[in-house]
């Protein structure tokens, strides 16, 4: 993580939402996260995909948060749609 945007915004979306990540990783994606700095990549992509799919490319990291604190208050469907992005974000990689 070279830029202080991309540092910031890694470490606001694990403030947010990083307990549901780490469960997620850990139980259904921890053969594909081997090193602290791919989770660091994982949580800048999931960060990515939000403003590209939610947001339509258009949002501020304030707008990242703001829908990731949203997400936070109903656990199941954050599970569900976490799951959904760090899929989408590993695969895109392999």
């Amino acid at each position: 993580m070279k830029s202080q945007y991309k540092r910031k915004l890694v470490d606001y979306v694990d403030s947010a939402v990083g307990d549901i990540i780490d469960e997620l990783v850990n139980k259904y994606y921890s053969d594909k996260i081997e090193r602290y700095h791919d989770y660091e990549k994982l949580l800048y992509a999931i960060a990515r995909e939000i403003k590209k799919e939610v947001l339509k490319g258009k949002g501020t990291i304030n707008d990242i948060i703001a829908y990731l604190e949203r997400l936070r208050s109903k656990r199941n469907v954050a599970s569900l749609i976490l799951s959904y992005f760090i899929g989408k974000v590993l695969n895109k990689e392999e």
